[in-house]
């Protein structure tokens, strides 16, 4: 993280069923997310497809970690 990005720090309070739910949800939509950057021709959106993958697994391994 460079001196000008600024991160915003929250709090959020899952139970079990809802942490394990959360993950679940993410890791379907990473799987997704995949085949829509192998199907995708488009650079541009297969950036925008790779940045969201590289977001979901930094969700999903902070999820992990818990």
């Amino acid at each position: 993280m460079t001196a000008n990005d600024q991160a915003t720090k929250f709090i959020l309070a899952l139970d079990e069923v809802e942490h394990a739910e959360l993950l679940k949800v993410l890791e379907r939509e990473l799987r997704e997310t995949h085949a829509e950057a192998r199907r995708t021709e488009s650079p541009d959106f297969q950036d925008g497809v790779h940045h969201e993958e590289s977001i979901l697994a930094s969700l999903i391994e902070k999820l992990r970690r818990q």
